[in-house]
């Protein structure tokens, strides 16, 4: 079973993509917050975030 929220690593791995395209795609907001991309810890300092690479995927085509 695929797990639905990846780290930014492995997902952009998944999509074919680097870690700094996704991230940049992050900030020029073609993903949405909650829908593509979620903090993974809402309150951290530094937040990382995790993907949900299938709807990623359906922007990216």
């Amino acid at each position: 079973m695929k797990k639905d929220w990846i780290p930014t690593e492995q997902a952009a791995v998944e999509l074919g993509i680097t870690p700094r395209q996704l991230r940049k795609l992050r900030l020029q907001g073609v993903f949405k917050a909650g829908k593509h991309y979620r903090k993974k810890n809402p309150i951290a300092a530094r937040p990382t975030y995790v993907w949900h690479c299938d709807r990623c995927a359906k922007v990216l085509e």
